[in-house]
């Protein structure tokens, strides 16, 4: 019978275990970070479990599940605006433009299992850790850092902890973002931070990007649904050193196992990113870019895991 009742046994996740997810050694700065947040969690019963997965089952058949896409903007720029609204009554309190949609229903996806987050920040926390693990080992020697999709630029900031010097830009959009980026800039929160207007299904072949760079994304190309060849041409032209990827990529994902397929059925109903790794995948075999990581780091929401990681540059033509 204890089974039907959370246990009360508070596990943590170490480095080890990030190491154990991520496949590979943590840095000291990475290993610093993690000492830094709180990973505690407990875990569900089974019978938990079940009711969490009869959730997912039922929003999947649910009529009024959003699709992402074009017609989405207004409601992105209304997001982003709540948060730059805040920004501005207290614009040293950076926590302000921190997104509202991180942990929203008291469960995460943690190696395949979903448990329950002693810290509401625990997603959060988890995603930013994947975000120290990539910056560290490959933002540090760069001129320029691109993030595409920025929303509130939080993720910029935390790109600036390993490289002091690059220029930072933020690419969305919503014109929301931009002024959030313009009032960084403003307050010396940040010395060397630029914003410029991007839609992914439109792509502004006027901006180009610097030699000695790299453009990254998180939980944002993931709106594009099977429209991302516009932006993966864009950056084709403009060369930049490198590309990271963290995104639903339903490709790394198992279907036989039923969180796994759970995850890339949701990825399918709000119409997210699909078929990006094929299509890299099949450029790599026309010696168009050369794929360096595509992994899953076992970190996702309730519904998804959608923090996925892939890694590639363009082949500079000769």
């Amino acid at each position: 019978m204890a089974d039907h009742y959370s246990s009360d046994h508070v596990n943590s996740i170490s480095v080890q275990d990030f190491e154990a997810a991520f496949g590979e050694r943590l840095s000291p700065y990475v290993t610093e970070q993690i000492s830094k947040y709180s990973f505690e969690y407990t875990d569900f019963t089974s019978e938990e479990k079940e009711k969490l997965q009869v959730k997912i089952i039922e929003t999947l058949l649910s009529l009024n599940l959003l699709q992402s896409g074009e017609h989405r903007l207004d409601q992105w720029e209304t997001g982003w605006r709540e948060n730059l609204e805040l920004f501005l009554r207290n614009p040293q309190n950076i926590d302000l433009i921190i997104p509202k949609y991180f942990n929203k229903y008291g469960a995460v996806r943690w190696r395949g299992e979903l448990i329950r987050p002693v810290s509401e920040k625990f997603e959060f926390y988890a995603l930013a850790i994947v975000l120290d693990w990539l910056f560290d080992k490959y933002l540090r020697d760069v001129d320029a850092i691109y993030e595409f999709g920025c929303g509130t630029g939080h993720n910029l900031l935390r790109a600036r902890r390993v490289n002091p010097n690059a220029t930072l830009w933020g690419m969305d959009w919503a014109a929301a973002s931009q002024q959030i980026i313009m009032l960084l800039a403003e307050h010396k929160i940040d010395h060397n931070i630029q914003a410029n207007r991007f839609d992914y299904f439109n792509p502004d072949d006027s901006f180009r990007i610097k030699p000695n760079s790299v453009v990254y994304t998180v939980a944002s190309l993931e709106q594009v649904g099977a429209r991302w060849e516009n932006f993966i041409d864009y950056l084709l032209r403009n060369q930049p050193t490198l590309c990271i990827h963290v995104e639903p990529i339903a490709e790394l994902l198992d279907s036989n196992k039923l969180i796994d397929y759970l995850s890339i059925e949701y990825f399918k109903k709000r119409n997210y990113l699909e078929g990006f790794l094929s299509g890299l995948l099949k450029l790599e075999k026309q010696g168009k870019v050369h794929i360096h990581r595509s992994q899953r780091t076992h970190i996702g929401s309730l519904f998804i895991e959608g923090y996925s990681v892939v890694v590639w540059s363009p082949v500079t033509a000769t």
